[in-house]
């Protein structure tokens, strides 16, 4: 079996990209069903899935099924800390988990030492 990393940096807000990240999502949880190693990572805009008020109606529903599947990885902590995107309080309270902080962007690094693919959406 593989071992795939999505890497979602597409804006929710903006209605193709919100189609484009839903649709990574629903690739992530059929890969997961079919007993791939799967790992969904939100990094850049992309950040904003998990608390987005998207345009696409298909967004909510799609990351929800991946995140009773358990494939959400976490959010970049950086990208989603005060000086950035300032969203860091809202993702903690949903329990999400953050990677790195507003001093460390994480790299795909911990991905690629894994073997896993990665594929950004």
């Amino acid at each position: 079996m593989g071992k795939y990393a999505f890497v979602i940096l597409s804006n929710p807000e903006d209605l193709s990209e919100a189609i484009r990240a839903a649709h990574a999502l629903h690739y992530a949880v059929q890969l997961k069903r079919a007993g791939h190693d799967v790992v969904v990572y939100f990094d850049g805009l992309g950040s904003r899935v998990p608390i987005a008020d998207s345009p696409y109606k298909g967004l909510r529903p799609a990351y929800e099924v991946a995140q009773r599947e358990g494939v959400i990885y976490g959010v970049c902590g950086y990208c989603a800390s005060p000086p950035h995107l300032n969203i860091r309080d809202k993702l903690t309270a949903l329990k999400i988990r953050l990677i790195g902080d507003e001093e460390h962007h994480e790299d795909l690094s911990k991905f690629i030492n894994n073997s896993y693919q990665i594929l950004v959406f």
